[in-house]
């Protein structure tokens, strides 16, 4: 088995080495392609310091690996990871978050939030919108590739993005190599790119 991917499409190119782990220093949400191959993202605890400005870790030296054009390399940016952050019982404001990993960096551009719709048991779908990217409250120009979704309860409830949902918005967000708008068939969750990247439901009490 290879131990990482260029296919354009896949949800697993990532290196296999790396952990899917929050508390690992080579956590693999926080790696990503460029035109140098996979590398952590710069400020990265695997740095070893906080120079968010800093040139990223090259981990796989892959030369064109994002694809400086919508044909070439990755093509453009693929989900690959799914994790919940918060599921908070009814009656708290922002109760549901969860992130969308993608395997690029995806810069956000005055707009509106890029949206996905929470299906749920009780009370109604509610709108689950970006919050932060990489950590830090979207604003113009802001680049990353960890996007964070936020939402609000309608009841208590089971939550879950539905098959073949879409992210509304997502113009706003742009291939931060080719500059591109993010298209639908990037943020669709069809059935077998939810179990890809790991997609669950969220109990809400």
């Amino acid at each position: 088995m290879p131990l990482w991917g260029t296919a354009h499409a896949a949800a697993t190119n990532k290196p296999k080495f790396l952990p899917a782990d929050e508390n690992s220093k080579y956590n693999k949400a926080d790696c990503y392609a460029t035109q140098a191959g996979w590398v952590m993202e710069a400020g990265h605890v695997s740095s070893g310091n906080g120079n968010t400005s800093a040139t990223p870790e090259v981990l796989v030296a892959i030369g064109g690996l994002a694809g400086a054009t919508a044909s070439t390399g990755l093509h453009h940016p693929t989900l690959t990871n799914f994790r919940v952050i918060t599921k908070v019982d009814h009656g708290t404001s922002n109760n549901i978050v969860f992130e969308l990993t993608f395997d690029e960096i995806v810069k956000y551009v005055a707009g509106t939030a890029p949206r996905y719709s929470l299906s749920a048991t009780a009370g109604g779908a509610v709108n689950a919108d970006v919050t932060h990217i990489d950590g830090t409250s979207i604003t113009n120009g802001l680049t990353g590739n960890v996007l964070r979704f936020t939402a609000t309860s309608g009841a208590a409830a089971t939550f879950s993005l539905a098959d073949d949902v879409t992210m509304s918005n997502r113009t706003s967000l742009k291939d931060n190599v080719t500059s591109t708008s993010i298209e639908a068939a990037q943020t669709t969750l069809s059935s077998a790119i939810k179990s890809a990247i790991g997609v669950t439901t969220i109990v809400i009490a």
